[in-house]
């Protein structure tokens, strides 16, 4: 007794390929836009027909003196934090995939320990850091000779507290990033590179870094917006960004919710204009890597003519 198959559809070039989510009927789209709209509409009803938020406060704080110094120290924290960051990070991250097993460990235990502790708590420690050492200086090693010394609360001012927090909490995590972009290129490229005589230093520069750093970059930026909106943070500490300036005014003026407000305008404003320069460095990027791809293709192509025809010729 034999039992007979019957073989599915067979479809050749002439037959239609069915694909069965290719015409997508427009309704589903409408009643989305539609679902989103009526949501934003609620938010902004409830926002300008609520007698418990007054709309003037609101604008007449957006641009008060002191809240735009408050942005302008934001920015000025937040660049000075990703730029000793960064310092950090290259540090950590070449340490990281290091040959020196001390390194390795140095470098793991600081990354371990700077992105599982909360980055409030960090800026909680330095801005109370007198209370651990009254006083920082030089001097001798487990004796009582100084050289130098300064009252920490001199140097550790809230916005210094918070700014070396921030660096070494983001340093860790652009350790990873600088790890993971060096990693990225085959170790290949490096033997080739020391056969033809480079060294060490020769091979990060011309081989390694050129092709690491455009796979950097995007991660690099979402570290920065995210640091940008981390420094909101320092307001634990009576810092002067803009939260922190926000909070001090709506102690003497009892408008809370509204300069709650007046802080996420601003902060929505430098985090998208942060957004919008990441972008443009990912679509800088990506052009780039798409051009090393097309010339190393072109040369493998030419290179693999150049051997065919000498083959050939032979």
């Amino acid at each position: 007794m034999t039992t007979e198959t019957h073989p599915g559809p067979r479809f050749t070039r002439a037959d239609p390929i069915p694909q069965h989510h290719a015409v997508r009927s427009p309704v589903g789209r409408i009643v989305s836009w539609l679902a989103l709209a009526i949501v934003l509409l609620i938010i902004l009803n409830t926002l300008l027909h609520n007698d418990n938020i007054h709309l003037d406060v609101i604008a007449r704080y957006l641009f008060d003196w002191r809240i735009l110094e408050g942005v302008l120290g934001a920015i000025a924290l937040a660049v000075v934090s990703f730029v000793f960051a960064s310092v950090i990070g290259v540090v950590v991250g070449y340490a990281r995939v290091s040959r020196n097993p001390v390194a390795r460990t140095a470098s793991w235990l600081y990354v371990w320990f700077f992105r599982s502790v909360p980055l409030i708590v960090f800026i909680l420690i330095f801005g109370n850091f007198a209370l651990f050492l009254p006083k920082l200086g030089i001097g001798l090693p487990f004796t009582d000779v100084s050289f130098w010394s300064v009252s920490t609360n001199s140097v550790l001012v809230p916005m210094v507290a918070g700014g070396v927090a921030l660096s070494l909490e983001q340093g860790a995590y652009l350790a990873e990033i600088v790890r993971a972009g060096t990693q990225s290129v085959s170790e290949s490229q490096r033997e080739a590179a020391a056969a033809m005589g480079l060294s060490p230093w020769q091979i990060e520069r011309k081989v390694v870094l050129p092709q690491a750093i455009p796979v950097m970059i995007p991660p690099a930026g979402s570290t920065f917006v995210l640091l940008l909106k981390s420094t909101s943070l320092v307001y634990a500490i009576a810092g002067t960004e803009v939260l922190g300036v926000a909070e001090q005014i709506a102690s003497q003026n009892l408008a809370t919710m509204e300069m709650l407000f007046v802080a996420s305008i601003w902060y929505l404003v430098l985090t998208s204009l942060a957004s919008l320069g990441q972008r443009y460095l990912e679509r800088r990027t990506s052009a780039y890597r798409r051009r090393v791809r097309t010339t190393d293709a072109a040369v493998t192509a030419q290179a693999a003519t150049e051997g065919d025809a000498g083959a050939r010729s032979a």
